[in-house]
């Protein structure tokens, strides 16, 4: 059964969070749990900020088990409080460990095509609707999408009350995990949820917009923890501006801005992020925490990935935020909360079916975990990350190539191109299809015609990038790397972009532009193991052996599996 029926969740615990229980106690839970069950998800939580904020940071670094199926060794919780952040940790790990096992298991699924399923099935207009497909297209795109092998999960539409099958495929290649949540109940996960897809989509609305929004006066702050992490800024001297996101959802979403002129760009970055609970003051101490979670101490040099909001390289960028020329009260927000969560998630989806937007749930509650846990989706959201102007048929094509073998899924484009021609996204899918059968020069003509077709400007670096790697495959390696700066001209976050140009480099023996290139990757995704031992590589055909030698060590610090990295190192070690 799939009937999401709501229970009574009255709040014990309102310091930091609204929960059922003590952040404490959700530890204890979570650890005992971990006790009896045969897995290894848990290795331990360490907090990891260094305390110039005094707003604490933990990592719940993640078992052998939970590792293989999340992908990551690492998840991050946020709080105003040790225990919040603590607890924040290890629910994050809950969540993001039961949404992945639920997304790797076939039993969770139905395969099928929607003209069988459509009586249980989630109506079309709401996968229009998904997409924000405005075109003349739909009925095309519905001739498409209709004989698409998806996976259908069952959901519950919280809005109407009825079980529903769910295009699972679809909802992720738009949403990823955002709305995945996990909570101590049903109504806490599910409030977490609902709530994080909206902040999704207003921080989507304003930043691709440059929204002019409010600005909200601090000294209308009354809850005692907002209070004390506003102080804490106050002291460390970063500049804060406090932001009214909520736009027109009736549910309140504070904006946080932070800069620390005194360590920025050296040591800090300029970090941007938002909260959205039932009650503004409460969005306000998640912003404020996850400010922190993000800004590391602003004196650490570390680096943060951006997701709802983008990432601004210079104070100016954010003009439009800084220079707000309204400043209301965080009391002229709308108030959603009550002591009762269930109350709470009756108010959030009726406000939302007023702007026509159902909220679905999935369960994915881990069958042997059993933290309660849920996939929300809201369609009609929007999301930073999907590329403006798409349309249901772009999505369509976009699946028929992610789902199937290159050869079947080039007939398939083809014939999905008859319905809809001189669309760029089909000659793109048709591109990069052809150089999964390492066909780049046939990949090259058709990537040439997608840019031809008057590309959505998200998606023109792609492109770009996947040009590139055409004329990479081709041995074009100064032809390549005319056209991937054009590429990260228009969009300087790429990391793929930044690396393929390393490569060409890197060929073409300018070790040192090689080096700059891998570097640029880092500075977005300090993470990335694999451009740690392309710096490496090239310092080692420079001859600077111990240079080398670190990189590589660095390189398999982070991921061991880089069989490259390994015989280099070891060759090194030997001639030295």
């Amino acid at each position: 059964m799939t009937k999401i029926i709501l229970n009574e969740a009255v709040k014990k615990d309102t310091f930091d969070q609204d929960k059922i229980i003590s952040p404490g106690e959700t530890v204890r839970r979570f650890k005992d749990k971990l006790k009896n069950i045969d897995m290894d998800i848990l290795e331990e939580t360490v907090r990891i900020d260094n305390g110039r904020l005094d707003i604490p940071v933990y990592f719940s670094n993640c078992g052998s088990d939970a590792q293989a199926v999340i992908g990551n060794k690492k998840q991050m919780g946020k709080g105003g409080t040790p225990q919040q952040a603590e607890a924040s940790a290890v629910m994050e790990l809950a969540e993001r460990f039961s949404f992945f096992s639920f997304y790797q298991n076939p039993d969770n699924f139905i395969q099928d095509q929607y003209k069988n399923i459509r009586n249980q099935a989630i109506d079309f207009d709401q996968i229009i609707q998904s997409v924000h497909d405005t075109s003349q297209d739909t009925d095309q795109a519905a001739k498409i999408f209709e004989n698409l092998d998806l996976r259908w999960a069952q959901g519950y539409n919280l809005t109407k009350n009825k079980e529903v099958l769910i295009p699972f495929d679809w909802f992720f290649t738009i949403n990823q995990f955002n709305g995945a949540c996990a909570g101590n109940c049903n109504e806490e996960a599910l409030s977490q949820g609902i709530c994080e897809v909206v902040e999704r989509h207003v921080s989507s609305l304003v930043s691709q917009n440059n929204l002019d929004v409010p600005l909200i006066d601090p000294e209308s702050v009354t809850d005692p923890l907002c209070l004390e992490m506003l102080e804490k800024y106050k002291k460390a001297g970063i500049k804060l501006w406090i932001s009214d996101f909520t736009l027109n959802t009736g549910i309140p979403t504070i904006g946080v801005l932070a800069y620390d002129p005194s360590t920025f760009p050296h040591k800090s970055e300029i970090v941007w992020t938002a909260g959205t609970t039932p009650n503004p003051q409460k969005a306000l101490s998640r912003a404020l925490s996850e400010t922190a979670q993000l800004g590391g101490d602003f004196n650490s040099g570390s680096n943060y990935v951006a997701s709802g909001l983008p990432k601004f390289s210079d104070i100016k960028q954010a003009e439009f935020i800084t220079s707000a020329g309204r400043k209301n009260p965080i009391t002229s927000l709308p108030d959603l909360s009550d002591n009762n969560i269930k109350t709470e998630v009756q108010n959030l989806i009726s406000i939302l079916a007023q702007k026509n937007m159902d909220v679905f749930a999935v369960n994915t509650t881990h069958p042997v975990l059993e933290i309660p846990c849920f996939y929300i989706i809201i369609p009609g959201a929007h999301f930073r990350e999907r590329a403006e102007n798409s349309s249901a048929g772009m999505f369509c094509t976009k699946l028929i190539k992610e789902n199937n073998p290159a050869g079947l899924a080039i007939l398939e484009l083809k014939k999905a191109e008859k319905l809809l021609p001189d669309k760029y996204y089909i000659q793109f899918y048709l591109g990069t299809s052809y150089l999964d059968l390492n066909d780049p020069d046939t990949a090259l003509e058709h990537l040439k015609k997608a840019l031809e077709l008057d590309p959505a400007p998200q998606d023109i670096p792609s492109i770009y990038s996947y040009m590139g790697v055409c004329l990479r495959d081709l041995e074009k390696y100064q032809e390549a790397l005319d056209l991937l700066e054009k590429g990260i001209s228009m969009d300087s976050e790429r990391t793929d972009i930044h690396n393929l140009m390393g490569f060409c480099y890197f060929k073409l023996k300018e070790h040192e532009k090689a080096i700059e290139c891998f570097q640029d990757v880092l500075k977005i995704n300090p993470g990335s193991a694999i451009d740690y031992a392309n710096i490496a590589s090239n310092y080692r055909e420079m001859g600077w052996t111990e240079k080398a030698i670190a990189y590589y060590e660095m390189a398999l610090g982070i991921d061991g599996s880089i069989d490259f990295a390994r015989d280099s190192l070891e060759r090194l070690k030997k001639k030295r």
